[in-house]
């Protein structure tokens, strides 16, 4: 049996002891830099542009795409942002390309009413279970169970998130969605259950429920997440104290069942460690979602906060995962340390650059030491968002655009 309640328990007390003063962070960019990296990054989006032009298309097709645009890509990561070296061996590795290409073509031949924003959402989820394969010394692969997880988020969140949809309509979703992962044979009632119960039926061929019980329990804790998370529509009265559990069972519960889907058994020790990732995973949403929870009135651990309380918010976020992420180092692969490390300088990247875009619910003070150790001005990191939901995912879709055909896979 999964210890979900214990395991909130020992990181809400990491939570209540991290300290709230300013992280020490391992770089600073003064003004000339962040200019030249605001160049390199113009230069690189030109690339992409010039790439995309019809007049390249066969040249691309003929070069193989992936030879073109991941230099490019490199160079982005590299120049722009800091990663190092080994850290880009590993992203940008062939079984890691391949394994974004086969989603990517399987996502579109699954759920072809998917917009390429929720494929790259489901896409952000297998590379956190393909880091997990690495860590544990399995193939780094697309596997059913992969693929179904993953697919779950574009549907069952939005479907969550559908401001259409009423509050009643979304619990009786949760609940038949629910009855479904304990293995009840139920009728789809509307396209996105006819989806989601699929996606079950891959779960159940890849694990049978009898021997592989872990793997259903994960499941079911992140259902339970989920719909406790509906509480949080609306405060009806809940303390602090509960909107903390319930974020943290909900985000900790997610990448615990990341575990169990890729490797169907996990150590307590792994158990532990990988709820606390989640949980870190799950601050930084709340964090860089401020703005649209705050539309939605939804609740999170950091939508009520004033300014100078999101500034000692982040603050502890960042001294939290860094204890979190050291738990991790009870998985023993020789790539541990340095996926670890590219996690947290992806992640603590990312909580900077989530501060400096959603700036009025930041003091100026604090923003403005911030911003020192941002490779970006955060007034060019304003723009380009405005310009692009994420430049992350802007890459992402040219890429993909360039590799297009018109065969699709066969699903599982």
């Amino acid at each position: 049996m999964i210890d979900v309640q214990n395991y909130t328990k020992h990181f809400i007390s990491i939570w209540e002891k991290s300290s709230g003063h300013f992280p020490d962070f391992p770089k600073q960019y003064n003004t000339s830099e962040k200019i030249l990296r605001e160049a390199q990054f113009d230069q690189i989006q030109q690339q992409m542009q010039v790439l995309q032009q019809k007049a390249n298309v066969r040249r691309l097709k003929d070069a193989k795409p992936e030879s073109v645009f991941f230099p490019i890509f490199r160079s982005f990561l590299q120049n722009v942002f800091d990663f190092e070296p080994e850290q880009l061996n590993i992203i940008l590795s062939e079984q890691f390309r391949d394994v974004s290409k086969d989603f990517f073509y399987k996502a579109r031949a699954f759920g072809p009413e998917l917009s390429p924003e929720n494929i790259y959402q489901g896409l952000r989820n297998v590379w956190i279970m393909n880091g997990l394969q690495l860590m544990m010394n399995i193939p780094v692969e697309i596997t059913p169970s992969i693929f179904a997880y993953s697919m779950i988020y574009p549907y069952s969140d939005n479907y969550l998130d559908n401001t259409d949809v009423s509050d009643q309509e979304k619990k009786e979703f949760s609940k038949r969605f629910n009855e479904r992962l304990h293995g009840e044979k139920i009728a789809s009632l509307n396209h996105t259950e006819k989806q989601l119960f699929y996606l079950v039926s891959l779960f159940e061929k890849q694990y049978i429920r009898q021997q592989f019980p872990e793997v259903f329990e994960g499941l079911y804790a992140i259902q339970k997440g989920q719909t406790d998370s509906l509480k949080l529509l609306n405060q009806n009265g809940l303390t602090d104290a509960e909107i903390r559990r319930i974020c943290f069972e909900k985000g900790g519960a997610s990448v615990l069942a990341d575990g169990y889907l890729v490797a169907g058994k996990l150590t307590k020790e792994k158990e532990q460690a990988l709820f606390g990732y989640g949980i870190y995973l799950q601050l930084l949403d709340d964090i860089q979602d401020i703005k649209e929870d705050a539309t939605a009135h939804t609740i999170t651990m950091c939508s009520l906060r004033e300014k100078e309380g999101m500034s000692e918010f982040l603050n502890r976020t960042i001294h939290f995962g860094r204890i979190a992420l050291k738990e991790m180092r009870c998985f023993e692969s020789a790539n541990t340390n340095i996926f670890l490390n590219l996690m947290n300088r992806s992640i603590e990247a990312m909580a900077i650059e989530s501060a400096g875009l959603n700036e009025i619910s930041f003091s100026e003070d604090y923003l403005y030491e911030l911003e020192k150790f941002s490779p970006l001005h955060f007034d060019y990191v304003r723009r380009k968002k405005s310009q692009s939901k994420s430049q992350r995912f802007a890459l992402f879709q040219k890429y993909f655009e360039q590799t297009k055909s018109g065969s699709m896979v066969n699903i599982y």
